[in-house]
C-alpha cells in the first residue's frame, strides 16, 4: 500500500473571495470630474484543464500545438466576473452606507468585450469610471489590463506593486450597471411557460444533482476522452455537474440541442453581499459554452478555436433574488441558435432552485475546426 506522502497533493480550490479577491488602490485623476477607481487583482486566475495529468500523455504537458490546438489561457470567466466585482466595490464605496438592507444598488447588467486572452502569472488592473449615476440606476466602465511581464510572484498572491509595472493593451472591456430594487411584489411577474426543472423533470429525475459527472475541466472530447470523469480539478467558487443530455439531443438539429448544468456554491458566499453572487452566476455562465457546441459540430477532436468575443448577462430580478442560499441546486440551461461566419451565438437562461428564471446570458464568439480539419474538407470538395 502506498503512503500518504505517495499521493498526488491535493488540489486547492479557492472560494469566490480568494478567488476574485481585490485591492484597492489609489484613485487616478482624469480630466473629468469623476477620478478613477483602481483596482488590482491579488489571486492567478484559473486556467482550464491546468491540473489535468497532460505529462502523462505528452512530457511536453499542456501548451498551444499539442493535443488540442488552441491557447490554454486563463478562464475568461475570471475577468467577466472580477471586472464587474470591482465595478460594484467602488459603487458601494460611493454609496458610503447611503442604501440600507434590500435597498442597495444591484448588478443589473455586464456586457463585456474580450480583446486579449488573459495570462496567469501577473495580475489584472482594473480601472473603473463613471458614465453615468442617479439614485436608482448606474452605469460603470471597466477595463482591464495586465503588466507585459510576469509578477515576481507567479503563483500569487501577486503584490499591489504589480500595478506599477508598465501595462499592456486593454484586454477586457464591460459596461456594469446597477439598479435598485423595486418593492415586491413586482406588479407583473411572467416567464416562458416551464420552468427547467419542469421541461427535464424527467432527465434530472434519474440521478442526484452531484451524482452527474463533475462539469470537465475542458470540456473537447478530445480531453474529456483521455482524461474522464476528471473532477472538478481547481475550479474555484462552484461545484458545476453536467447532465448527460445525450439521449435527448440525439434526434435534434444543433439549435435545438440543449446542455444542462447543476451548480451551487462550493463554499458559502455571504448573503448580504448579492453583487458577489450575481457575479458568480456570470463566472459558471462563462464556463465551456463554445467549446461544447463545437462538439455537436463534429470538431470534438479537431478544434482550432474557441473564444469569446463578447458577452451580454441580465439580471432580470431584485439583487437579493440572485443569492444562493443554503445547499439549492441552480440549473443553467444552454443553447446555440445560431452559426455562422466562423461564429457562434450562446444563449444562456439560469434558473433558481425554485424555478425562477433568474437571468440570461447571450454570448458571441469564434468557433472554428482546426487548419487541418479545414483543408481536407476542402480536398474532398475538389476530388468530388
Amino acid at each position: 500500500m502506498a503512503s500518504n506522502k505517495d499521493a498526488p497533493p491535493a488540489i486547492k480550490r479557492n472560494d469566490l473571495y480568494e478567488a476574485l479577491r481585490l485591492s484597492q488602490l489609489p484613485d487616478e485623476q482624469s480630466g473629468s470630474q469623476d477620478p478613477v477607481k483602481r483596482f488590482i487583482s491579488r489571486t492567478p486566475a484559473w486556467r482550464p484543464g491546468n491540473e489535468l495529468p497532460w505529462g502523462s500523455i505528452d512530457p511536453e504537458g499542456y501548451k498551444k500545438g499539442n493535443t488540442v490546438d488552441f491557447n490554454p489561457a486563463a478562464f475568461g470567466g475570471h475577468v467577466f466576473a472580477q471586472a464587474p466585482l470591482a465595478a460594484a466595490r467602488a459603487v458601494e464605496e460611493e454609496e458610503n452606507g447611503s442604501g440600507s438592507g434590500n435597498d442597495k444598488l444591484g448588478i443589473h447588467s455586464i456586457q463585456g468585450v474580450f480583446t486579449k486572452a488573459g495570462a496567469i502569472d501577473r495580475p489584472f488592473i482594473y480601472d473603473v469610471t463613471n458614465v453615468h449615476s442617479s439614485r436608482s440606476f448606474t452605469t460603470k466602465l471597466v477595463q482591464a489590463r495586465q503588466p507585459t511581464e510576469a509578477s515576481d510572484a507567479p503563483n500569487g498572491p501577486f503584490p499591489e506593486s504589480d500595478a506599477n509595472r508598465p501595462l499592456g493593451p486593454v484586454s477586457f472591456t464591460c459596461l456594469t450597471t446597477f439598479k435598485r430594487p423595486i418593492p415586491m411584489p413586482s406588479p407583473a411577474e411572467l416567464q416562458i411557460k416551464g420552468s427547467a426543472q419542469e421541461r427535464y423533470a424527467d432527465i434530472l429525475s434519474q440521478r442526484a444533482p452531484d451524482q452527474w459527472e463533475a462539469s470537465p475541466q475542458v470540456d473537447v472530447d478530445a480531453v474529456t476522452r483521455m482524461f474522464p470523469n476528471a473532477g472538478h480539478g481547481g475550479f474555484p467558487m462552484l461545484d458545476m455537474y453536467k447532465v448527460d443530455m445525450k439521449a435527448y439531443n440525439a434526434d435534434k438539429d444543433v439549435p435545438e440541442r440543449r446542455e444542462l448544468i447543476l451548480y451551487r456554491p462550493y463554499k458559502p458566499i455571504r448573503e448580504d453581499d448579492p453583487n458577489a453572487h450575481i457575479v458568480a452566476h456570470a463566472y459558471e455562465a462563462d464556463r465551456n459554452g463554445l467549446i461544447m457546441l463545437t462538439n455537436h459540430l463534429g470538431w470534438g477532436f479537431n478544434l482550432g478555436s474557441a473564444a469569446s468575443l463578447s458577452y451580454s448577462f441580465y439580471v432580470h430580478v431584485n439583487a437579493d433574488e440572485a443569492v444562493m442560499k443554503g445547499d439549492g441546486w441552480w440549473i443553467q440551461e444552454v443553447w446555440w441558435p445560431r452559426v455562422s461566419a466562423g461564429r457562434a451565438m450562446m444563449e444562456v437562461r439560469i434558473w433558481s432552485p425554485e424555478g425562477k428564471h433568474v437571468a440570461s446570458g447571450y454570448q458571441d464568439g469564434v468557433a472554428l475546426p482546426s487548419s487541418n480539419l479545414t483543408k481536407k474538407k476542402k480536398k474532398m470538395g475538389e476530388k468530388l
